[in-house]
């Protein structure tokens, strides 16, 4: 945090500047929240996992890990197929992963605190390491003359400190810097020597270097800044380097070369993933302070700095540009520091506050992935929350950076930015993680299909879509643009997190490939009548269940489907605004979003009822649709006669599927016929024809109840309609919105191309330099103002009561259980080594164990069995017998322990395994008999099931020793 040292001194000002940086907040301290929180959970994560592997015992770990691989889970398929796995045995993986489970939660909570309480110890250290490794003294012992003191003190009363720091100075160093530091509530401003000396004649330097650190202080940058360098040192000791050279120990060292080689992806994974923590929070964090050097040269400029102390450097370096200026780009990637010549631009246009960076948006969404998988040991059932955390970060950087450069544009009359590529870079960043780190691929070295994670990065550029264009209207007409600011990034903060909500509910297993079986969706909706799943289901059944496996179809309160309302929302209260006169920032009438002429940098005249007009069309043609698929459904043959079930589910979903469809023809449309704000105009309308439809759907199906044996009613606040009109349908008319605004550019440049070769005049597109005169507006009249309020209130009224109607019911009512029931359950046979290892965890992990159990009750029990023979006595006789019912007890005791186990992880194998268990329920029946009713038949019977038990015992175990699970004796 200094002022460069190598210049010369000049007498020019600062320049004015076409904006002012302060007008919107900067959005480095929420980056410097995601790396705090990164850190968090980083440390929460790995130093439980490296306590557990320095004091867990080695024999208990391994046993650890067979119990997975004895309830027949194959380290090498993708994690829907693994879940499927750990989902056959799951009574049986549960008793033996907590048999054999080491906690050492308590030793990873003293080291967490202790981590915590080094890093409180370094924060508060690291200015006295500062102060005493330069062998700093107080300013009095230099300032001689006492000329500075009072200089000094009024600089302060300049930068409108509450609390003066105190001034220090290096007198080894010759530079012409100064330093802040310090505690936010001890700040400490070390001056250099050279500084110093050369205050009297380089007054003007001077005071710009102390302003410069003062501006630091007034921005309170030290206080976040030291608190990550303290964070980040002692993760770096404590945390990071332990746990790596215990990766190292597991990817390398321990255990056989077999089992490292079987699970040497999941490994090498998580080792890259702490690689890339590395570099996203060092590269975010000096990319953070690099911004904060510009801010406090603005704000120390303000203050009256002359621009000399900036400009002797920059006026030296030129910019070679091209290919030769990467070498510098990426060398100034490691400093602290813009370049001087940055530093010097900056101050008559702070365009570097405003610009969209691919690097540190990439670097977000990677960092916000790493957050991902640390995040991983929270509880499911605050899946939400992590949701809403991890978007609200994401949507939050970008959609500042975003704000930021589209008020630049606004304001310098430059091209407002699209937004998408904003989207592009964090979802890059997002697929970056997920594809070297341990979360989408687990135990391989990549996922089956990686072309699933598209589904994120479309999410982001929707939402950062939307984003550029609502800051664009708001900015258009709004003073102060913080409060709607706030609004239009929480708003799509909420639609990413619940795609983000459905991703890691039921999506990401899409990496693996389409899991899902048609009959185990139907049956999830547990309605009567349904095909079974051997039937030809037909198209309309698969069509059902493709469409409810979508994003936005997840029907329960936490799964924040009902924020996907909110992206139209927003737009249909444009009206409101737009009719009410002098909002603008000169005294204007607002306009519509968006629908400004080709090349013009304001909105022209857009009339206030063509977004409800649009969507009153489309609700048209979706009431058209609706009826014919209704009409479709009554003499279509949907499954037995009186069967209820089919029908139900065909009203539920075929016109979910119409609505849906309406939306995305509205959204399309309206985007091809509009140049600015289309994707936010299509939502309107779409919003507008889903309320329709929905209401539509409502009539119609009313209408039909009761007129047949077949038919169902249908109730509003029960069904899917509502839920799916709202997010699926919103989310697919974002989608048709891109590609109508796709067909409408295209439909343009062949219509000019037209003209062009007629010999008439092309149309100039929105990318011309040409602009045309401005059109004179002809206001509204204050009835129609008033008729396009009540419509834009009533839709929203009714899009948010309907909303919340269907989430108060749906949340009584979730589907969290569906994904398991709905998987395929067919799972591909392991390979010969897989096979070989998950036979020898059966027999380590207990299985060995048992069958000796049972050999000791064989034994106990023909003990009893051959004394009972001898006896001559009644009392040896009766003595032998209760012998006999305790074998009996110790049969049924081993036998049913058996029973619990893991079935054999072959088909040979459990075959044997069930005659087993199947001869020793007989012997225990037998035994009992032969206690109860001794006689010769009883005894007889005893013999010859305790001898099939023996036999049965002695196969399994030539069994295993043949197959290599256990070493034959």
């Amino acid at each position: 945090m200094a002022v460069p040292e190598d210049t010369a001194p000049g007498a020019a000002e600062r320049p004015s500047a076409p904006l002012d940086e302060r007008v919107l907040v900067a959005g480095t301290t929420l980056r410097f929240v995601l790396l705090l929180a990164l850190l968090a959970a980083a440390g929460a994560s790995m130093i439980p996992r490296t306590v557990w592997h320095l004091l867990a015992s080695s024999e208990k770990a391994d046993l650890l890990a067979a119990c997975s691989l004895a309830a027949g889970i194959d380290p090498g398929v993708p994690a829907d197929t693994s879940f499927v796995e750990s989902r056959q045995q799951p009574a049986a993986l549960e008793e033996c992963t907590a048999r054999f489970a080491q906690d050492f939660t308590g030793v990873a909570l003293g080291v967490g605190a202790a981590a915590l309480a080094a890093a409180l110890a370094v924060h508060w250290l690291l200015p006295v390491w500062r102060t005493r490794r330069t062998k700093v003294v107080p300013l009095d012992a230099m300032d001689v003359h006492g000329g500075l003191r009072p200089l000094l003190d009024e600089l302060v009363i300049v930068a409108g400190l509450d609390r003066a720091p105190r001034f220090v100075v290096d007198p080894a160093s010759r530079g012409t810097g100064a330093v802040a530091f310090g505690r936010p509530r001890r700040p400490v401003i070390r001056l250099d020597g050279g500084l110093v000396v050369t205050a009297d004649t380089g007054r003007a330097r001077f005071r710009a270097v102390v302003l410069h650190e003062l501006a630091h202080l007034h921005n309170k940058d030290i206080g976040i800044t030291y608190a990550t360098v303290a964070l980040w040192r002692v993760f770096l000791v404590l945390v990071l380097l332990p746990w790596a050279a215990v990766g190292v120990d597991i990817l390398l060292i321990r255990g056989t070369a077999d089992i490292r080689g079987m699970y040497a992806p999941f490994n090498t994974h998580a080792q890259v993933l702490g690689g890339l923590l590395v570099l996203a929070v060092h590269l975010s964090r000096l990319e953070i302070l690099r911004h904060r050097e510009i801010y406090a040269d603005l704000m120390a400029a303000r203050w009256g700095a002359g621009a000399e102390a900036w400009e002797g450097d920059a006026a030296r370096r030129r910019s070679e540009g091209g290919w030769r200026e990467l070498p510098a780009r990426f060398a100034a990637l490691r400093h602290t520091h813009p370049s001087p010549a940055l530093r010097r631009a900056s101050l008559a246009d702070p365009k570097a506050l405003f610009a969209l960076k691919a690097l540190p948006l990439l670097l977000a969404g990677l960092a916000a992935d790493i957050l991902v998988w640390h995040l991983g040991a929270l509880p499911y059932g605050l899946l939400w929350l992590k949701a809403v955390l991890v978007a609200g970060l994401v949507v939050g950087i970008g959609g500042v950076a975003l704000w930021r450069a589209v008020l630049y544009a606004l304001r310098t009359g430059r091209p407002v930015p699209s937004g998408w590529s904003v989207g592009l870079w964090l979802g890059l960043g997002v697929v970056v993680g997920e594809l070297t780190g341990p979360r989408a691929a687990m135990n391989q070295w990549l996922p089956a299909h990686p072309e699933a994670l598209l589904l994120l990065v479309a999410a982001l550029v929707l939402v950062m879509t939307w984003t550029a264009q609502n800051a664009a209207w708001w900015l258009r007409t709004r003073r102060a643009p913080g409060p709607v600011m706030l609004a239009g990034l929480v708003v799509p903060a909420l639609a990413y997190a619940s795609v983000l909500h459905w991703w890691w509910f039921l999506g990401e297993v899409l990496t693996g490939g389409w899991p899902f079986t048609t009959s185990g969706v139907l049956a999830s909706y547990d309605l009567p009548g349904l095909p079974p799943p051997p039937s030809d289901i037909g198209a309309l059944w698969h069509a059902v269940a493709v469409l409810g496996l979508l994003p936005g179809t997840l029907s329960t309160a936490g799964s924040l489907w009902w924020t996907a309302v909110l992206l139209w929302v927003l737009p249909l209260l444009a009206p409101v605004v737009a009719s009410r006169p002098g909002r603008g920032p000169d005294g204007e009438r607002p306009r519509w979003p968006g629908h400004a002429r080709p090349g013009s940098t304001t909105p022209a005249p857009y009339g206030p009822g063509r977004l409800p007009a649009a969507g009153l069309a489309g609700g048209v043609v979706c009431a058209a649709g609706l009826a014919v698929a209704l009409a479709r459904l009554r003499v279509a043959d949907l499954g037995a006669a009186g069967a209820t079930g089919p029908l139900r589910l065909a009203q539920m979903m075929v016109p979910a599927l119409v609505i849906c469809a309406a939306m995305a023809l509205t959204a399309f449309a309206v985007a091809a016929l509009t140049d600015s704000g289309w994707l936010t105009a299509g939502l309107g309308a779409a919003g507008v024809t889903g309320l329709l439809g929905v209401g539509a759907a409502y009539a119609l199906l009313r209408a039909d109840a009761g007129t047949g044996p077949d038919t169902v009613s249908w109730s509003l606040s029960q069904d899917v309609h509502v839920p799916y009109a709202m997010a699926l349908g919103t989310l697919v008319a974002g989608l048709a919105a891109f590609a109508g605004r796709g067909a409408g550019l295209l439909g343009r440049r062949v219509f000019a191309g037209r003209r062009v070769r007629a010999g008439r005049p092309a149309v100039p597109g929105p990318r011309s330099a040409v602009r045309p005169a401005p059109v004179e507006e002809r206001p509204l009249r204050p009835v129609w103002r008033r008729a396009v309020q009540v419509a834009a209130i009533g839709a929203v009224t009714a899009g948010i009561g309907a909303t919340a109607l269907s989430v108060d019911v749906s949340a009584a009512h979730g589907q969290a259980s569906r994904p398991a029931a709905m998987l395929d359950r067919s799972t591909p046979a392991p390979s010969a080594a897989v096979s070989l290892l998950q036979h020898q965890a059966w027999a380590a992990a207990g299985g060995l164990e048992r069958i000796q159990a049972l050999r000791g009750a064989e034994r106990a029990y023909s003990a009893a069995f051959m004394a009972g023979g001898k006896s001559t006595t009644n009392t040896g006789f009766l003595r032998a017998m209760d012998r006999v019912k305790r074998s009996c007890a110790e049969i049924d005791r081993a036998t049913g322990r058996a029973t619990t186990y893991f079935t054999v992880p072959s088909t040979a194998g459990q075959r044997m395994w069930a005659r087993l268990l199947t001869r020793h329920r007989a012997m225990a029946d037998t035994c009992r008999a032969l206690h109860t009713r001794p006689s010769a038949k009883t005894a007889e019977a005893a013999g010859t099931a305790r001898q099939n038990a023996f036999d049965s015992v002695d196969a399994m175990f030539y069994w295993l020793a043949e197959n290599g699970a256990i070493r034959p004796k």
